[in-house]
């Protein structure tokens, strides 16, 4: 993915720790989200496997407003929109439009990946990619904390159409590993 500035973005690392408040600040009020990337895989296998640089999630276009003025009262603002984005309306903002795939950032560097989806839970940036059964119904834990994720097959279904960086086919790596674990359990 490249932003639409093509602007090199500095960065921090998203520990576990502030991937559970961001959670818990975006889940609080009953919202959807789902942990997807890097951390929705570490969420799959019950444990960090590598330093994050950010946190990508999933939020539903109804709850999307709320989400972005409980983030932004948090201390984040937009950071870039990704080329992918497409600005839509939000309920309840006034005919004030919103983005559907960008980035947050705060002045400690944690970034926030956010993706939108429709209420019926289709993607509403620009893909031609659609989610395979079962895709939000997975769960894991970060930090202690139960989160909603991406499934494992639709985690190895979106890490494609790009190059990987080596740090992400380790990812899948690992996906791999829980898959079969499963499977031996399962016998």
């Amino acid at each position: 993915m490249v932003c639409q500035s093509g602007a090199v973005h500095s960065c921090g690392v998203m520990s576990a720790v502030r991937v559970r408040e961001i959670y818990e600040i975006l889940t609080r009020d009953g919202s959807r989200c789902w942990v997807v990337g890097g951390w929705g895989i570490d969420a799959l296998l019950g444990r960090q496997t590598r330093p994050h640089k950010d946190l990508d999630v999933l939020l539903v276009s109804t709850e999307h407003l709320r989400a972005w003025q409980l983030l932004h009262r948090a201390g984040f603002s937009l950071d870039y929109r990704w080329d992918e984005n497409r600005e839509v309306g939000c309920e309840g903002a006034g005919g004030t439009t919103l983005p559907t795939a960008y980035v947050l950032s705060d002045r400690e560097g944690s970034q926030i990946d956010v993706h939108v989806l429709g209420d019926d839970l289709s993607p509403m940036w620009i893909t031609d990619r659609t989610f395979i059964a079962g895709a939000l119904e997975a769960s894991g834990i970060i930090d202690g904390l139960p989160v909603a994720c991406m499934s494992a097959p639709m985690q190895r279904l979106a890490h494609t159409g790009y190059v990987l960086p080596p740090e992400q086919w380790r990812d899948l790596r690992h996906l791999d590993d829980l898959g079969q674990e499963r499977s031996s359990a399962a016998r």
